[in-house]
């Protein structure tokens, strides 16, 4: 087999222990061919090296990060670039996106997610610190069907309420089929955070479905079946279409059908489940957020993880330590 070349990484920031920390972390597994503290830097070495991913801190004096991205594409540059920051709130990462930014990392979280963050780019897949952008992201490219990693029910019960969250302030309704745990701690935050969840219910405007139950009407021979798949989702979304505010009207929801499968070790069956939903995601009014416990994901020998991941376009990070 031809080996593949290692990533060449070039790292830009103008904090020199956030630059130093970056290049460590980064040369576990890539090769970083260069560093910089300035936009101007980051312009010139994207020039001099050509780099295959350009870690890029947003806010520098002189030239910013969204800048620097903008000569450096302007210059002809088909360098992944990681964005960094200490601001992560939903603007930030869409301001990002605009800049075609494949990651954006938040500063706090480095250790945690740069790695990750770059492996995804690499990939050619996104990675982002928190799904409240997802709802936001107007218009999104064709494949809406992305990930959601967690340890804890706690901090995917969060992320997905902000999920929601954002999606019904776009205009969106939104749709749940989670085990019964995750339907109540739902129902509980999302009340906490004063949503009236029994309205938006009678409005159509929020459903909630066992993921279990679910599962059973879609299999078919002990396998997920397109057709009975579509059956299953075509009411709900048309439902949510009807009573959906936004303009084009959009459907926003979270699954956890393919993880049960995931638990059970029926990983064919898994992918193909995802499979099937990257095919509505594309050809629905929809935006599907998958949720997954990374440990599932590291229970078995083979790659299972990159090959979950590679059945979504944009990956959110995890509470992993």
């Amino acid at each position: 087999m031809i080996p593949i070349p290692t990533a060449r990484v070039v790292v830009v920031d103008d904090h020199p222990d956030v630059l130093k920390a970056a290049a460590a972390i980064l040369d576990r597994k890539y090769d970083v061919v260069g560093t910089a503290t300035s936009g101007a830097g980051a312009v010139e070495l994207s020039l001099r090296l050509d780099p295959d991913v350009i870690v890029l801190d947003v806010a520098m004096p002189g030239l910013d990060g969204f800048q620097a991205a903008a000569q450096i594409r302007k210059a002809g540059s088909n360098a992944r670039i990681v964005f960094l920051s200490n601001y992560a709130g939903a603007e930030y990462v869409l301001a990002s996106i605009s800049q075609g930014a494949s990651a954006f990392v938040a500063k706090p979280r480095l250790e945690r997610d740069l790695l990750a963050a770059v492996d995804h780019a690499q990939a050619g897949r996104m990675f982002i610190p928190s799904p409240g952008a997802l709802p936001r992201w107007r218009p999104r490219p064709s494949r809406r069907h992305d990930l959601q990693l967690y340890t804890t029910d706690a901090f995917l019960v969060d992320a997905v309420v902000t999920f929601f969250d954002n999606a019904l302030e776009a205009g969106d309704s939104i749709i749940a089929v989670a085990s019964e745990p995750h339907r109540h701690a739902l129902d509980l935050e999302l009340r906490a955070r004063g949503l009236d969840v029994d309205a938006l219910s009678v409005a159509g405007r929020y459903s909630a479905f066992d993921a279990t139950t679910a599962l059973e009407a879609i299999v078919l021979d002990g396998m997920p079946d397109r057709d009975k798949f579509m059956t299953l989702l075509d009411p709900m979304l048309e439902r949510g279409l009807a009573a959906a505010s936004g303009s084009p009207p959009q459907v926003t929801l979270f699954g956890e059908i393919a993880p049960i499968l995931c638990a059970n070790r029926q990983f064919d069956a898994m992918l193909r489940l995802e499979q099937i939903a990257d095919e509505a995601a594309a050809s629905r009014p929809m935006s599907i957020l998958c949720g997954y416990s990374t440990e599932c994901l590291h229970d078995d020998g083979t790659d299972l993880m990159a090959s979950v991941c590679g059945k979504h376009a944009v990956i959110v990070s995890s509470d992993l330590a």
